[in-house]
């Protein structure tokens, strides 16, 4: 028990033992409690009343008493004084949070639950033509007028991050959750980065198609030699015959690459049957592989939404580096399969395998693991980005496992068609 407390019951029942006494020497016993009653709740009301004027407007000077009320401003008093030091703590935080987002180039809102708009920064301010006096308590999707914008603020799923047109900018937007029911919206502006991708996608495209002629005839002519030349100029002519036909299987990657980035081609929203379509994969792996391995092939009936040209490409480039990276006699399984996450096509082999470093990065233009072994296999470093492109383009993704000499795994992870979902709710 509090010590105030203890001393405060001590000195009520002296008063009142006191007051029995005098009653019973009086005779005035009732009208002495209620007299010391009354005196008792008066003198803790007027305590209170001070207390309370004091809350109203904290001093440095508390109200003076005597008892419990003593020791209860006491606490008080220093219980505001921690308070006083977290909020100038805090508001000092806070300042320097503003300060330095007020130095980002990246564009900084805050918002509330409603998604309006109750801060921002000089980026923000000068990438969407804010301002304080009028601005701040919009919602931001009434100065944001972008459907794409509107559903993603609406739909509270800010897993993503979007890009969108706005002031003739290229912007790149995320929204943050932070304490409650608090958000913070970053953008990006990513104009100038957009046209230099633009531009090297032309000048890729373009370099690609121009080179397409003049390699085709080098071609020509290096075979029409071969097939006439002496044993002493045959050789290094042959030597130039692969390298042309390798630059030019480079040449039509890259044109590919281009299309795919550029989205020159509009993904054909066709119904694929992926059994059909690794059918016939499996079909033209065994012919060239010439018996050089053991090709499995392990399916499921499923279906998904998307281009089977661009799958079946992406699909052949897997299975073409489990053939290229595989030693002779290993196995090869090409498979579809389907579960509760989505369908999944795959090649799965017992090859070299890839070490764990180099997983992150295979997707990337002409990265190889090995670039001696890559270019005597006749790899052009372009198919496993040809892939990423695709699977981007069905918003899919390429899951890769692999332990070096055991083998790899490459699995293309789709979402399932709505009638395969219907079949398997049922």
């Amino acid at each position: 028990m509090n010590s105030g407390l203890r001393r405060e019951i001590i000195n009520l029942v002296a008063s009142g033992i006191f007051i029995l006494i005098l009653g019973a020497l009086t005779g005035y016993t009732l009208e002495l409690l209620i007299a010391g009653l009354t005196g008792y709740i008066a003198w803790h009301l007027y305590n209170l009343s001070k207390l309370i004027r004091w809350l109203s407007k904290p001093t440095k000077a508390l109200p003076e008493s005597i008892g419990i009320w003593d020791e209860l401003y006491y606490q008080i008093y220093h219980l505001y004084q921690r308070q006083r030091k977290a909020r100038k703590k805090l508001k000092t935080i806070a300042d320097r949070f503003r300060n330095t987002t007020q130095a980002l180039p990246i564009a900084a809102i805050a918002l509330n639950k409603s998604n309006e708009i109750e801060w921002f920064n000089q980026a923000a301010e000068r990438i969407f033509n804010l301002q304080h006096a009028t601005d701040v308590g919009n919602r931001i999707n009434n100065l944001i007028r972008k459907p794409a914008f509107t559903n993603y603020i609406m739909e509270k799923d800010f897993q993503e991050i979007i890009e969108l047109e706005f002031n003739h900018r290229q912007l790149s937007i995320c929204i943050t959750p932070y304490g409650h029911d608090q958000f913070l919206l970053t953008a990006t502006d990513i104009t100038q980065q957009r046209q230099l991708d633009d531009m090297r996608r032309d000048f890729v495209a373009n370099a690609s198609h121009e080179l397409r002629t003049p390699l085709t005839v080098i071609s020509g002519f290096v075979e029409a030699l071969c097939d006439q030349a002496d044993s002493k100029i045959k050789t290094p002519l042959e030597k130039i015959r692969q390298q042309t036909v390798r630059m030019q299987q480079i040449m039509e990657d890259l044109v590919i690459l281009a299309r795919l980035e550029s989205r020159l081609a509009p993904l054909l929203h066709d119904r694929v049957d992926l059994e059909e379509l690794v059918q016939q994969i499996y079909n033209d792996a065994v012919m060239i592989d010439h018996d050089r391995h053991e090709i499995i092939l392990s399916t499921q009936p499923a279906s998904i939404m998307g281009n089977s040209v661009e799958l079946q490409m992406a699909i052949t480039n897997l299975v073409t580096n489990a053939i290229r990276y595989t030693p002779e006699n290993g196995t090869i399984t090409l498979f579809v399969s389907v579960d509760n996450d989505g369908v999944h096509v795959g090649v799965e082999d017992n090859g070299i395998g890839i070490m764990p470093e180099h997983i992150g990065r295979l997707t990337e233009r002409f990265y190889r693991v090995d670039p001696g072994r890559s270019r005597e296999q006749g790899g052009t470093g372009l198919g496993l980005a040809i892939v990423k492109h695709v699977l981007d383009r069905h918003d899919a993704s390429l899951h890769v496992h692999s332990v070096p000499g055991e083998g790899s795994l490459f699995r293309c992870d789709f979402e399932l068609f709505e009638q395969e979902k219907e079949e398997k709710a049922a």
